[in-house]
């Protein structure tokens, strides 16, 4: 071996610095992490009306069809004669003050705000929007 070949330079990399940062980081994100899973302290409250559905008999459904026209129970109806039917209904059944509200996915959601704001103030304690499940790849 001649000398000229043991002082040959070597590209060997140095990891020491990569693993400094990268033990920095772990350190970090292992601080951080927790943190960012739990956001803002809040509580949200519990559920009182989960087990209901709008389709069960004795349950008020409001509708709104893709043109505006309203409809109670499957029935068409104005808003002075829907507000009238809620304030009744709910004089009646003043413990049940749940109101389901069925609209065409075309509507701006000022009209369901407005609906909303009319069972709202007709006396419905809780206005549950009605959704469709999605529809996957099998059920097509």
């Amino acid at each position: 071996m001649t000398r000229a070949s043991m002082t040959a330079i070597r590209a060997e990399p140095n990891v020491t610095p990569m693993i400094d940062v990268m033990l920095v980081l772990l350190i970090i994100f292992m601080v951080v992490g927790p943190t960012l899973v739990e956001g803002f302290p809040a509580r949200p409250p519990a559920a009182q009306y989960a087990n209901r559905h709008p389709d069960e008999p004795g349950e008020v459904t409001l509708g709104i069809d893709a043109h505006g026209q309203l409809y109670l129970d499957k029935a068409p109806v104005d808003s002075a004669t829907l507000r009238q039917r809620l304030e009744t209904r709910f004089r009646e059944h003043p413990e049940d003050r749940v109101v389901f509200l069925r609209a065409d996915e075309s509507l701006p959601f000022e009209v369901l705000q407005n609906t909303m704001a009319l069972a709202s103030s007709a006396g419905a304690q809780v206005v549950g929007l009605v959704s469709r499940a999605p529809v996957t790849k099998r059920q097509q």
